[in-house]
């Protein structure tokens, strides 16, 4: 069967797609459809059209004509299947452009006529990789002609502030008054994060899904604070550490601590311990944050953080 090549969000959505018909256990001869596959996972209908035809070439969904896409096999048979996606053929400058902003080596401002002569490549292949860029909110467009990155943690200095922030800031959320637990949300969490284990055990695991159910769980509990201050501050940071974490995520032994720790502070939430719940996180993001920034030294041993 020939190998498919999809742009860097339709790779996301194909991932997506998978992960949900595994949450949702969902039998063989189960209907997807554009519409709802687009509003769960907040996309137009486009990249889900190209993952569902990539799913039907690999004989994951039936497409019939006027009549939809089909599961068909049970999502039980799923981790078995090896989709073989190529990479977007833009993934590589994509990932020179952050991992030289990273180091600061490129300025935080930046015209497409200086990126194409340092990179070497055409306008069309730079516009593609700065636009999937921008939807991963890692640069967006001047006023003027040229980009710019977006704020990242690129220095030890930030870093270490944000985590000091987030010390302060994640396990108060706990311990708010208006702090209500979503049970399914926490059940949704728990399974991702489960995933994520067998995954890795597979080495069918990236960088981006194992930030973004990191991301997500933290994202979570700043919600359930029912402080909408605190969830604004946490999805910010978020968006700060995205840039620099991506590419740490390959440590199998870390990823089972911080699956481990994760499922620690959700069992305290859900036996109803708000405060050993917050000791917990406070203890998870310390230690995290005694860890080495990834962009200090990118060839030396990576580790993800909380």
């Amino acid at each position: 069967m020939r190998d498919t090549t999809l742009s860097r969000v339709q790779t996301d959505i194909v991932a997506k797609i998978i992960d949900y018909v595994r949450r949702e256990k969902l039998p063989a001869d189960s209907r997807l459809t554009e519409s709802q596959l687009a509003e769960e996972f907040g996309v137009s209908r486009s990249p889900i059209r190209a993952a569902l035809q990539l799913l039907a070439d690999k004989g994951i969904v039936i497409s019939a004509a006027n009549k939809g896409h089909y599961l068909a096999r049970d999502s039980s048979t799923l981790d078995a299947i090896d989709l073989t996606i190529s990479p977007p053929s833009d993934a590589s400058l994509y990932d020179r452009i952050a991992m030289d902003r990273m180091r600061d080596g490129v300025a935080e401002q930046f015209t497409e006529a200086s990126f194409m002569r340092r990179y070497d490549v055409s306008r069309a292949q730079l516009v593609r990789t700065l636009t999937n860029m921008s939807h991963d909110g890692l640069v967006r467009r001047s006023t003027g002609h040229g980009w710019i990155f977006m704020p990242s943690l690129n220095s030890a200095a930030a870093y270490a502030a944000s985590y000091r922030f987030r010390i302060i800031i994640e396990p108060a959320g706990l311990m708010e008054p208006t702090f209500l637990l979503d049970r399914p949300a926490m059940a949704r969490c728990r399974e991702a994060h489960e995933q994520m284990l067998v995954r890795a055990k597979k080495g069918k695991l990236n960088g981006r899904e194992i930030f973004d159910t990191n991301a997500e769980f933290h994202e979570m509990l700043a919600v359930m604070s029912g402080n909408r201050f605190i969830a604004q501050a946490i999805e910010q940071q978020n968006k700060l550490r995205r840039l620099s974490e991506y590419y740490v995520y390959d440590d199998e032994s870390r990823i089972q601590t911080l699956v481990r720790e994760h499922c620690e502070i959700m069992d305290g939430l859900v036996a109803g311990d708000q405060v050993w719940a917050a000791t917990l996180l406070r203890r998870h993001l310390e230690i995290a944050s005694r860890l080495a920034p990834p962009f200090a030294e990118l060839s030396s041993e990576r580790v993800p953080k909380a």
